[in-house]
């Protein structure tokens, strides 16, 4: 089991699913210090059940547990951060041993050399520390406050795609196995997540959110995975281009874009969205973190708990 003391530092993909989420989380997951995480969700799930589980133990003020010493909720989430991220590097080993087998006594690491995927790899070296973790879980960008609280030290990467392009591969996901999205339920699901995303951006500042524009992925991979990985505070390292060589889980949407974009025009939000897109690509992220913006995260994370029971 892990003993990790440190503060966890997690890697958060927000921003509308299909806009390179699992390229992203797979390239930076080839660097030596860190894991690429399966999509969770369970995460998002312990940080509701955490902050109903806070509200149950502080009900009856002096009669109930927590509120009994007046234990404030920023250290009690932290904690569970701490715990969660206890779980995560757990789970990592067992998936190591699982993959590599008794990679410690053998020092190898490397994949078969007829993977069909060999520049995927969830650890590179038996020296690679991998203390932090990417979680490129699409339903993060609805939980952004809470992940924000019990990971104060976390980092997110906004993944930016143009609205069209991410509602036509929406459209096209059973070419992935995946369900696919009518468009109306496309344009409401880039709004949904974006917004979210662009009140990170707003609420943390670049000091925490650095935002990637998804063009970058096969335009300048290494100039991005450079930006990127200097935002973390971590050193360059070339195995995090190995995954941007190809396409992954991809649906196409060239030949559907143009026939597409008129359909577009008509379904309710369409124009909100485009302009909502033209308002993040004029502008960068804010340097100073807006307190009226966090208050929207939160009192949106607030709106999805209320009523909500544990026990």
């Amino acid at each position: 089991m892990s003993n990790r003391t440190n503060s966890p530092r997690p890697i958060f993909i927000i921003g509308a699913p299909r806009s390179a989420t699992s390229a992203l989380t797979w390239a930076l997951g080839q660097h030596p210090n860190i894991q690429p995480m399966p999509e969770t969700a369970w995460i998002a799930s312990m940080g509701v059940g955490g902050y109903l589980s806070y509200l149950k133990g502080s009900e009856r003020g002096k009669f109930s547990h927590l509120s009994n010493v007046e234990y404030p909720l920023e250290p009690f989430l932290a904690r569970l951060g701490e715990y969660v991220d206890t779980v995560v590097h757990d789970v990592f080993a067992v998936r190591c041993t699982r993959f590599y087998g008794n990679y410690r006594e053998t020092g190898h690491v490397r994949g078969s050399p007829k993977s069909p995927n060999p520049e995927l790899q969830i650890m590179r070296s038996i020296d690679d520390p991998k203390a932090r973790w990417i979680d490129g879980t699409p339903l993060n960008s609805q939980y952004i406050w809470i992940l924000a609280q019990m990971f104060p030290e976390a980092r997110f990467l906004h993944s930016l795609r143009k609205p069209d392009d991410v509602i036509t591969s929406l459209e096209g996901f059973a070419n992935v196995g995946a369900n696919p999205q009518p468009l109306a339920d496309g344009v409401a699901t880039w709004l949904q997540h974006t917004d979210n995303a662009w009140h990170a951006e707003r609420a943390y500042g670049a000091g925490r959110v650095f935002r990637v524009e998804f063009r970058r992925v096969a335009e300048e991979p290494e100039q991005l995975v450079r930006d990127v990985l200097a935002f973390l505070d971590e050193d360059y390292s070339s195995d995090c281009l190995l995954p941007l060589q190809r396409r992954l889980n991809s649906s196409e949407v060239d030949d559907r874009r143009e026939p597409n974009r008129a359909k577009l025009m008509k379904i309710k939000g369409y124009r909100d969205a485009a302009s909502l897109y033209e308002q993040l690509a004029s502008s960068p992220v804010v340097d100073q973190p807006d307190a009226a913006a966090e208050d929207v995260l939160r009192q949106r994370f607030l709106d999805y708990c209320h009523d909500r029971r544990l026990i």
